[in-house]
């Protein structure tokens, strides 16, 4: 009779917890926080760094896209926008909040030395290697895809 109660309650308050678990509001997490830096010089190189990234399913991120080159770059990758659930991109200037964009975003383009926060939930697993910046070089004529601005995505 003892273990049966104690059995019983144990059932019961371990379905409990898992509802609780189950029933999160991801509306409400604290996002995990990643930096991509766009970096490069006309005529050289362009690269992200880091140039590979790796998010988990159902954790609310904030991507901040930093250009520090003295170009402007694409963050394209058509695999990873239809992967994810765009909650918003923030656009900043001297770390004021100057606007915000929601909906289904496939590319971002940002400028010298500017930056903004893409905020997002990954809602599907993948390993992506489209990642890549298609603007063209004033001095070379290629894309910076071409001279090394590309990049993977993986999402668990």
């Amino acid at each position: 009779m003892k273990y049966t109660i104690i059995s019983l309650l144990v059932l019961v308050f371990g379905s409990i917890y898992l509802n609780l678990i189950l029933s999160q509001d991801l509306t409400r997490q604290k996002p995990i926080e990643k930096t991509i830096l766009f970096k490069g010089e006309n005529g050289n190189l362009h690269f992200y760094e880091p140039s590979e990234l790796g998010f988990k399913t159902g954790k609310l991120y904030k991507l901040i896209l930093k250009n520090k080159s003295n170009s402007k770059h694409y963050f394209s990758s058509i695999q990873f926008s239809k992967a994810i659930f765009t909650r918003k991109i923030q656009i900043l200037s001297n770390g004021k909040k100057l606007a915000e964009i929601k909906g289904i975003i496939d590319e971002v383009e940002i400028w010298p030395n500017h930056q903004i926060e893409w905020w997002f939930v990954p809602i599907k697993t993948g390993y992506f290697k489209d990642l890549f910046c298609k603007v063209k070089d004033k001095k070379t004529g290629k894309s910076h895809a071409d001279m090394g601005m590309r990049g993977t995505i993986l999402i668990e």
